[in-house]
């Protein structure tokens, strides 16, 4: 006699094996994901802490070193600002504010005045570029270079190069400055720096030759970094490093990379004259990159460039990351002057000003400094055609949310344009539902013999004319859908500090509550634990998300093996420790994606006269309320 006490050897092996797959899974998703974006927050929180007392901060860090480590320690941002404040000259713009330093007419001090560190709009304003002799120099400069006999060439105007300002010393978008430069050569450079009301700087440069001789020069441009950003964390799908498109030609290196080429050439395996990358071609732009900001050269459009990367090791430890070009020589005539303008955007990479870059003043691929991806066909058109303008749409009706509410919009849209053969395929599992007790007949026929099993199932399947495969096409099709999604949350600013109805104040980062301190009611922070901490962070709509994802389960045919039915059983809770880490926003949207598959499958369901297990719930539950005869 056989026994049907409890599931066999095999199976019992299969559900060990999908335990122990399913805790390696968020072990992996914990080391992989949770981990760097923890490392995120915490880096911005210390440096939102430095901002506001930086005094302190400065004194609690030297009082900790060595004196020897202090002494090699760099300043800080605030204490370069002050020692060169009467060598610099202000920027006031209604996006940004800093200054410029007199010395190498260097952009080197700029916030932007529209992002904070953190959600709280207290918080300071996010730091893009910064003076190279404090901690995380980041800055860009311009300058000229003379050929002369022998084609030896000299510089004219660098990094170090001491410029003086002609009348008004504060730029705005009505006033720009005018800076002049009289070089050991005997020529005279007069800058002249303006600025728009986001984030294009215009540098128009007038080279005069006051001598008897004409005189060969050429520009050049460099966009610099020292170290990594503060609050730099690796994210595999955000290129962070140096950027170009030279000649329509993207070309990108990412910090680890350029890490990379620092360490062959100490190493010997790469030559000290050896660079990253070098590019030639006609136009483009070059500069460097991080999540969410770019600083970017973008010389003159018809110019032949030269233009290059290169990363080196300097004291301190830190590396340093160029980005730079080379422009075309031209005669300076004797008594005579030429002219050259060129532009720096320095900012957030907001999709809709970049394109009016790239469209207004003829940038190429200007919008591609969004890392959009290998699937660039998935991501931009779901951006750019659905989801940003819904939430433009949405902001300009005075609607709150916009965003949020643009990724609910935009999954009733996909539905919508997908519901054609998704109604197929849920009539498919419809059918398929309907033959459950022929095919557990079936199962208990020939359980002795699973080839004659298979067979017979064949047979039903061509007698009732179902295709079990037909089933599996909502999710594939919702496959390239949670990519575009997934990279679009990650990459694009019109995510970042979006907030949402409820607890949710950035779509872009996790859902904050947690369901071990009963979503905040107990005073017990659940990812302060070690270890298992960060895993406890299961917030409200992660569960939601693992509800309806159960929930659609219930709507679905189980697998006809019961070790299958167990692991699928299994799914919902494993993936709702992995939604936990993901941005709030895309687990909003797949939770929403799945009540809206609910109630596609199982109105499809009630009209092919399939009885789902929710009739079932309802018609017993009606039953223990009836009244009793």
């Amino acid at each position: 006699m056989q026994s049907t006490g409890g599931p066999g050897p095999g199976e019992t092996r299969n559900v060990v094996i999908a335990v122990i797959l399913s805790v390696l899974i968020l072990l992996g998703f914990e080391y992989f994901y949770n981990a760097p974006q923890r490392q995120r927050l915490a880096a911005e929180r210390a440096h939102a802490e430095e901002q506001v007392q930086p005094q302190q901060q400065a004194s609690t860090g030297r009082a900790s070193e060595t004196p020897a480590a202090a002494a090699a320690a760099p300043a800080a941002r605030e204490e370069v600002l002050s020692a060169t404040a009467a060598q610099r000259i202000v920027i006031d713009t209604p996006a940004v504010d800093g200054s410029i330093t007199l010395e190498g007419a260097r952009i080197d001090d700029l916030n932007l005045r529209d992002y904070h560190r953190t959600i709280d709009p207290q918080s300071p304003e996010v730091t893009l570029l910064s003076p190279m002799a404090g901690r995380y120099g980041h800055d860009a400069f311009f300058g000229w270079e003379m050929r002369g006999d022998g084609d030896n060439v000299g510089t004219l105007a660098d990094s170090r190069s001491q410029w003086s300002v002609a009348g008004n010393a504060r730029l705005t978008p009505q006033t720009p400055v005018t800076l002049t430069l009289r070089t050991e050569q005997g020529l005279i450079v007069e800058r002249t720096i303006s600025i728009d009301d986001h984030y294009m700087f215009t540098i128009n440069d007038v080279v005069r030759n006051p001598g008897a001789a004409a005189v060969s020069a050429r520009p050049f441009g460099t966009v610099r970094r020292q170290g990594t950003p503060e609050d730099y964390h690796f994210i595999q799908i955000v290129h962070q490093g140096l950027i170009a498109a030279i000649g329509n030609n993207l070309r990108q290196v990412t910090y680890r990379d350029a890490d990379k080429h620092v360490r062959d050439v100490q190493q010997g395996k790469a030559s000290e004259e050896e660079r990253l990358q070098s590019m030639q071609g006609d136009g483009g732009w070059l500069g460097i990159t991080d999540h969410y900001w770019l600083t970017a050269i973008v010389p003159s459009g018809n110019e032949r460039l030269s233009a290059y990367f290169d990363s080196r090791s300097e004291q301190g430890g830190s590396n340093d990351y160029r980005a730079a070009y080379r422009g075309e020589w031209r005669t300076v005539p004797a008594g005579g002057s030429v002219t050259y303008t060129q532009r720096l955007f320095a900012g957030a990479k907001r999709y809709e000003l970049l394109r009016d870059y790239q469209r207004d003043l003829n940038i190429p691929r200007f919008d591609d400094a969004i890392d959009w991806g290998n699937f660039w066909f998935l991501t931009r058109p779901f951006f750019i055609w659905l989801l940003h303008p819904l939430g433009q749409w949405l902001a300009s009706l005075g609607i709150a949310f916009n965003f949020g509410l643009a990724i609910l919009a935009s999954t009733v849209v996909i539905k919508a344009l997908l519901f054609p053969l998704v109604y197929q395929s849920f009539k498919a599992m419809a059918k398929m539902r309907a033959l459950q007790p022929k095919m557990k007949e079936l199962q208990d026929r020939y359980a002795a013999d699973k080839q004659r099993q298979q067979q017979e199932m064949l047979k039903l399947y061509q007698t009732e004319k179902v295709n079990p495969v037909s089933g599996c096409v909502p999710i594939l099709l919702q496959i390239p859908v949670f990519f575009a999604l997934y990279k679009t949350l990650n990459v694009t600013i019109e995510m970042r500090h979006a907030p949402f109805v409820g607890w949710v104040h950035d779509l872009s980062a996790r859902d904050p509550t947690s369901i071990f301190n009963l979503f905040g009611l107990l005073p017990f922070d659940p990812s302060s634990l070690p270890w298992v901490g960060p895993m406890l962070m299961i917030g409200v709509w992660p569960i939601l998300y693992g509800a309806s994802m159960w929930a659609l389960q219930k709507l679905s045919p189980p697998p006809t093996d019961p070790a299958q039915a167990q692991v699928m059983g299994f799914l919902p809770i494993v993936f709702t420790f992995m939604f936990a880490a993901f941005p709030a926003g895309l687990v909003i949207y797949w939770t929403w994606s799945n009540t809206l598959s609910i109630l596609q499958q199982y109105v499809i369901m009630r009209r092919q006269g399939v009885e789902t297990q929710f009739d079932k719930w309802i018609a017993r539950f009606a039953r223990g309320a009836a009244p009793a005869e």
